[in-house]
């Protein structure tokens, strides 16, 4: 009967976080009283995506059938790469009691949305020079860190009114921001 076999039971088979620190969380209970404590590990896939507290649970004869709640948490990236996957993993339970001793709950697979837009941010967007030799400056930066370099190119609108030095930046995952 597998109401009478050790197991673990999850009550959620898919959770969603978001890269603004938005957290999903589910519970876990043992399906039948063990004859000694039983510690299962957990741990995100993806650290990167997601985080998961608390790292471990303990089940005891006493409290085996107590739901204990497991929270995820998203983790900002600043990288715009779309919704990612990740799981929370459990590891197989260690116990002095045979039957729990290596059983493995089900992973839970996750979704932490993105909440990054690439762009390229000017400040400021508008600059006065004269004729008699004044400079102006801006700055730019990109609005996420880009996975490969990313070259951009300044051209003055009028080459005659006014130049742009340096002709062009090169902005990398180091230095984007």
């Amino acid at each position: 009967n597998a109401d009478n076999e050790a197991g673990i039971t999850v009550s959620k088979n898919w959770l969603v976080t978001t890269e603004a620190g938005g957290t999903d969380s589910f519970t876990v209970v043992l399906n039948t009283a063990p004859t000694a404590d039983v510690t299962i590990g957990l741990a995100s896939s993806d650290v990167g995506e997601g985080t998961v507290f608390p790292a471990s649970l303990v089940f005891t004869p006493d409290n085996w059938n107590i739901p204990q709640t497991v929270t995820v948490t998203g983790v900002d990236d600043v990288v715009d790469d779309g919704d990612a996957p990740y799981a929370i993993v459990f590891a197989a339970a260690v116990s002095a009691d045979a039957a729990y001793n290596g059983v493995k709950g089900a992973d839970v697979p996750a979704l932490n949305l993105d909440n990054d837009e690439a762009g390229i941010i000017v400040t400021p967007q508008e600059l006065t020079v004269s004729e008699t030799g004044t400079t102006a400056n801006f700055t730019v930066v990109l609005g996420t860190r880009p996975t490969a370099d990313v070259v951009i190119s300044y051209v003055s609108g009028d080459p005659t009114e006014g130049v742009v030095t340096p002709a062009s930046r090169t902005f990398t995952p180091d230095n984007w921001n």
